[in-house]
């Protein structure tokens, strides 16, 4: 499951920038933007058949909710085919380490017979040629136990590269299932049971709408008339009736220019601040894109 962060700027009343020297000194300023939200959109990690996509658009959902829902049965058995081939490496594991204990006692018996024949052929009891086989036996006795040694210190290396593999697959088997990270209604569905899913496209978005945000812009001069977690009417051209309550989220400390969709050329070359003011949205009856106005 991978999210991509977004906001939102829908088609409607775009930002427009009040300026305040030209209300005067004390009078109140109406910037006015659009409503926006945090959009996150829900992308598969894996590749798979889709087999249920549970919310419908509207929906809201919860934390962990499960959204969509992959055809995982492959993976699954390659799952069961990595244990059964990290037990089969365990039995031979045990069996190398079996060997290597033989193959140690073989070459401590060939170690002991060639002091014996050494000893036999300086005394002129044995022959030079059974001095050779002795050593020979020796030999090849050591070179058996190294090999079973070496063996056994390789199976270490090869189980955890097995449970690494079996891990790489539990996780993916986890993003079978696409779930929702935070709270939210969904705003798109773009894939439907049957289809195949791709690993990154989005297939569903969904954005927390109990709280909006209207963006507005204010010259340097006219700062001082906010702060953070101020109380800010706001009022909102589709509802009419009395103003919200808004309460300031962010203030930029940055200038930039005026956005380009300002409806002036002057306008457009101030430099201004941008400020992120919270409308709750309990009921509803906020939604992406409402033109809005706040008092300032």
């Amino acid at each position: 499951m991978q999210a991509a962060l977004r906001r939102s700027t829908r088609a409607g009343c775009v930002a427009v920038i009040l300026l305040l020297s030209a209300c005067g000194g004390d009078e109140p300023s109406y910037p006015s933007g659009s409503l926006e939200a945090t959009e996150i959109d829900l992308a598969p990690a894996i590749a798979g058949r889709v087999l249920a996509v549970r919310p419908r658009l509207g929906d809201r959902v919860a934390p962990g909710d499960t959204l969509v829902v992959l055809d995982t049965r492959v993976l699954a058995l390659q799952r069961e085919q990595s244990l059964a081939a990290l037990a089969s490496l365990d039995a031979q594991q045990a069996v190398s380490a079996a060997d290597l204990q033989a193959a140690e006692r073989s070459r401590a018996l060939a170690a002991t017979t060639l002091e014996r024949v050494r000893a036999l052929h300086e005394r002129g009891s044995a022959s030079a040629q059974q001095l050779d086989d002795a050593l020979a036996a020796r030999d090849v006795a050591a070179s058996r136990a190294s090999a079973a040694r070496h063996r056994l210190e390789a199976y270490p290396a090869e189980r955890d590269r097995l449970v690494a593999v079996i891990a790489v697959t539990d996780r993916q088997l986890e993003d079978g299932a696409l779930v929702a990270p935070v709270a939210g209604t969904v705003l798109m569905r773009a894939i439907e049971a049957g289809e195949t899913a791709v690993p990154g496209v989005p297939a569903l978005r969904i954005a927390d709408l109990s709280r909006l945000e209207l963006r507005v812009y204010l010259e340097a001069e006219s700062l001082d008339r906010v702060r953070l977690g101020q109380d800010i009417r706001v009022r909102v051209d589709a509802l009419g009736g009395p103003p919200l309550r808004g309460r300031v989220a962010w203030i930029s400390a940055e200038a930039e220019f005026t956005p380009k969709n300002a409806q002036t050329r002057d306008a457009r070359a101030q430099l201004v601040y941008a400020v992120k003011i919270e409308v709750p949205n309990p009921d509803g009856r906020l939604h992406i894109g409402m033109t809005a106005e706040a008092e300032i």
